[in-house]
């Protein structure tokens, strides 16, 4: 179903059977599409993860003192993105086998990867021996969180940055309304697929009790990308906002 407005959760057990399956469809040649989807276009998902990370790398400030908690990890996307020399990486995600890919994929010694949910993570993280970190990231996550839980893993994951942070969100937006897809059969996935489509005012609100009444500020935020080959939906877009205190 399309549904346009109204808000209704979505399952997270179809959600973690979905990327269960996902996690099936790994393959060395072609490996982002797990994620990032669009099996069967390689230049496209190589094109949009080359240009995700030409424009957020940046605005991260990535240095020797960076400690960063990747929600939302997948087989470590974000892992191979990380520049050599960095403090500490570590990456959570709720599918057990997304992580166990993770974990094949980027043995580097300050990096792990940990099982857990999102609204979970203050339990993630205190049962593999704790840490606060300085840039989060939160790649695509906050789509699979229904209304009622995702305040508490804004704050959660607020509470796990240290005085000075960055927090780099990227979501697809709805981009004139709210959208949720439930049980919705995706025939380039082909599998159901359910998501929340949330617009910029919706996150605006989320953001201001989680992060802003908290210190942080807005540094920078937009539409990830520029170029319509690369925007292939008419109802949703990618945007990012950066966040610092």
């Amino acid at each position: 179903m399309r549904i346009m407005e109204e808000i209704t959760d979505i399952d997270y057990q179809e959600t973690k059977r979905f990327f269960g399956k996902r996690a099936g469809k790994y393959s060395k040649d072609n490996p982002y599409s797990v994620t990032m989807y669009q099996d069967n276009n390689k230049d496209l998902v190589q094109e949009r993860n080359r240009k995700e990370r030409e424009k957020l790398i940046p605005l991260l400030k990535l240095g020797e003192d960076a400690k960063v908690l990747d929600v939302a990890c997948g087989i470590g996307r974000w892992a191979d993105a990380m520049p050599e020399g960095i403090g500490e990486y570590c990456g959570v995600d709720f599918s057990r086998e997304l992580v166990e890919i993770a974990r094949r994929r980027n043995a580097r010694e300050n990096f792990r990867f940990l099982e857990g949910a999102a609204d979970e993570i203050e339990e993630v993280l205190e049962r593999n021996g704790g840490g606060v970190y300085n840039r989060i990231l939160m790649i695509g996550i906050l789509m699979y969180l229904n209304d009622r839980e995702l305040p508490s893993a804004l704050t959660q994951i607020e509470r796990a940055c240290q005085e000075h942070a960055i927090v780099c969100i990227r979501e697809p937006i709805g981009i004139t309304e709210r959208l949720t897809l439930k049980d919705f059969y995706s025939d380039e996935l082909e599998d159901n697929y359910n998501a929340i489509y949330r617009t910029r005012q919706e996150f605006g609100k989320f953001f201001e009790k989680a992060f802003l009444d908290r210190g942080f500020r807005t540094i920078r935020e937009g539409f990830l990308f520029e170029e319509d080959a690369l925007n292939n939906r008419k109802d949703t877009a990618q945007y990012f906002y950066i966040l610092e205190r």
